[in-house]
């Protein structure tokens, strides 16, 4: 298998998740229902009755359990049955898996491994999410590819220039401009500065800016699958990189991404920022900026997934550029031999 199961990954949306109301979700090739309880915290339980297998998610929240459909099982946060209708005495077994989930930056994570390992501070890192000071806008994406081939794309810099001519590439010269690239311990950075630029299309309509610009792309892989980029410009030679971003503007553009199965993937992406907080015109500049570049990345992978499907275990060629997407899939690959090592070894 090509997942760590030993890991947090974004279910939702914290705000996709209705009082109230089911969700269904495959995560990791799993079935798994979401609803929030009484209290309005998350649960995850997998998405079946054990009694004739109907998918939970097609039931109903009663309160402090989730109903099934077909003969009304009731089950509690914990999976465990809790009521059958007609008799007064639950049948010994009668439960169903219940995964930990965590609320947090304005996500619902779930752990799809061995529930004792399940450590919150494993989360990885996003407060600009759910900070005061900082607001977000972004949304979900559905992608019919590997999750690997789009942290691949996303700590892969130079692509910019070519699929994305019409939002955030900025000069065809931005292509040249080298990257570097470091580990730091089971996660990958890579940063490139590119000095006396024209903005690009996405951050002039943000912020007008009438001459040159310094441009900062700053990205960090996190195990097993989030990637976040401190990007943004600023007027040329007003200090930014010496840490002086005053004259410009700066986001955090987050990549928190959830494989589905093998060859299909939950997209969660989203632009955080610290400026213009209550200006409505900004956000939807970056909602549509945002989703239309997104999409450009999505409608090459997805091609990219059917040729795989096509020319199958073929080698490829690398180059350069692919410093950065051989680290992750090595240091993936390892924690995941790993993992699959110990469970052999009982």
């Amino acid at each position: 298998m090509t997942f760590l199961r030993n890991a947090w990954y974004a279910a939702c949306w914290a705000t996709d998740l209705l009082p109230g109301e089911t969700l269904a979700k495959t995560i990791l090739c799993d079935p798994v229902v979401l609803w929030r309880d009484s209290a309005g915290d998350p649960v995850a339980l997998e998405d079946r009755c054990c009694h004739r297998h109907l998918p939970l998610s097609l039931g109903r929240v009663t309160e402090d359990t989730i109903q099934c459909g077909y003969h009304g099982l009731e089950f509690g946060a914990d999976g465990d049955c809790v009521k059958v209708p007609g008799q007064g005495k639950v049948p010994p077994g009668a439960q169903v898996r219940s995964y930990p989930v965590i609320e947090k930056y304005s996500m619902v994570w779930i752990w799809p491994g061995e529930a004792s390992r399940a450590d919150e501070g494993a989360i990885p890192e996003l407060p600009w999410l759910d900070s005061p000071g900082w607001v977000s806008t972004g949304g979900h994406i559905h992608m019919k590819a590997d999750y690997r081939l789009l942290i691949d794309n996303l700590l892969d810099l130079t692509h910019v220039t070519y699929i994305h001519k019409n939002t955030i590439a900025g000069d065809p010269q931005e292509a040249l401009v080298p990257v570097s690239t470091a580990r730091d311990g089971d996660a990958i950075r890579v940063e490139r500065w590119m000095l006396g630029f024209t903005a690009p299309p996405m951050y002039d309509l943000a912020r007008k800016f009438d001459g040159k610009v310094d441009r900062w792309q700053l990205i960090k892989w996190q195990a097993p699958s989030t990637v976040t980029l401190d990007i943004g410009c600023a007027d040329a030679d007003t200090g930014a990189p010496s840490g002086d971003r005053s004259q410009g503007i700066s986001m955090w553009s987050n990549h928190i991404i959830t494989p589905e199965t093998e060859t299909t993937t939950h997209y969660h992406w989203a632009f955080a920022r610290n400026y213009k907080l209550d200006d409505v015109e900004v956000s939807e500049v970056l909602a549509k900026g945002g989703l239309q570049t997104f999409m450009e990345d999505v409608v090459v992978l997805e091609r990219q997934q059917e040729a795989l499907g096509t020319v199958g275990d073929r080698p490829v060629v690398d180059i350069n550029i692919d410093n950065a997407p051989m680290q992750f899939r090595r240091i993936l690959g390892d924690r995941i031999a790993a993992e699959n090592n110990s469970v052999a070894a009982g």
